[in-house]
Formats: C-alpha cells, structure tokens, sequence
C-alpha cells in the first residue's frame, strides 16, 4: 500500500519499528540481531513485523535508508541568513559524521566484498548521496560566490568530504567524535578558506 493512502496508526507502527531497528542496528552487528528483538522494542508482534518488513534484510535496508534520508534532510534546512559559509560548512560535516558514527555496524557491512547484502546497501548509500553532495556543493559554491572560499572542483570536493568522513569513522571509529570532527574540519576548511590558501587560482566547476 503506497505510503500517502496508508492510515496514520499504520505510519506510526512502521515508524515505530523502523526507530527499534535502527536503534538495534547501530549497537550490534548484522547478524546479532534478531527479529524477535526488533518486535519486543517496538512494542509489535513478530508475525505484525513481518508484514511491514518481509525479511530482516529488507527491514534492514529501510533503515539505513531512512538513517540517510533523516540526513539529507537536515543537510539540506536552510541556514541562518547571517552564517558563514565556513560555519554552514562545519554543521553539515558534523552531521555528516553524527550519522556516520550512528551508522557504524552498517558501514562495515557495505565494505564486504561478496555479501549481497552489503551490494545492496552501497547501492541504497549510492542513492542517497547524490542528494547529500548537492547540499555541500551548495555551501561550496555559495563560499565561492562571496570569496569565503577559494575555487574548488564543486563535483568532487562534495564526494571526497563524504568519502573522507564515511572513511574516517570506519578506521577510526574508536576515537572521540569531536577529534575527528575538529581533523576533518581543519582539512576541509584550511584547504578550502581563500586566506588559508593565498589565492583565488584553482579548478571549478558548477
């Protein structure tokens, strides 16, 4: 049943087994995690579960999606008008590493080489980040625009910042999140501020 003809009660079960997953699947592995346990915490049956979700995988996956999608939406809010673009910067890399740490079990799945699984997420991951690099090529190309920033590649400074964050917390997922927030940071703004570079030379593109 499409989501905007299904009843309300019916959202918020949903939405309540999807928050019970995605709180269950951000502790443990994968494969630790049983669909009985999904249902206790959210309060449904396993069988009323499995109705929603036909399979864990399947359950699995729309978490992650919903994790992304929760995070694209915030990256894409508004600023404030007064922000500058090195702050609007700052806040969408810190939510993207909140998400990423939120989501650390799951990263490593995706860095499995043969599991039809982990495809399956990197192709759900793939999906979403088309949108997540738009709000950062936003930001970038705004810093631009007012000479905040120095010219950048606007079509992969957006990847290589998610790749940098998602690679971050997967190798040093142990290390406190403020610490690699302020790392990644120092090397995105200081590589990015035209005073920190001394010039307005370098590539583009829009």
């Amino acid at each position: 049943m499409p989501l905007d003809t299904t009843p309300e009660w019916r959202l918020r079960r949903r939405d309540a087994i999807l928050a019970a997953a995605a709180q269950l699947f951000a502790r443990r592995p994968y494969h630790e995690v049983q669909v009985d346990d999904v249902a206790k915490l959210a309060g449904v049956g396993k069988a009323t579960l499995y109705r929603y979700f036909p399979s864990k995988e399947e359950l699995y996956l729309h978490s992650f999606d919903e994790a992304l999608g929760r995070l694209e939406a915030r990256l894409h809010v508004p600023p404030p008008a007064h922000a500058a673009p090195e702050e609007v910067l700052a806040c969408k890399v810190r939510a993207l590493l909140t998400t990423f740490v939120e989501q650390l079990p799951t990263l490593k799945v995706l860095g499995g080489d043969h599991s039809h699984l982990a495809e399956q997420g990197r192709q759900v991951f793939r999906r979403r980040s088309g949108r997540i690099a738009a709000a950062l090529r936003e930001v970038l190309e705004n810093g631009m625009r007012t000479g905040r920033f120095r010219g950048v590649d606007t079509e992969l400074t957006p990847l290589l910042i998610i790749g940098m964050s998602r690679g971050a917390i997967m190798m040093a997922g142990s290390a406190a999140p403020d610490r690699l927030e302020a790392a990644i940071l120092d090397l995105v703004l200081n590589g990015t501020l035209a005073e920190a570079a001394g010039t307005d030379a370098g590539s583009s593109r829009s």
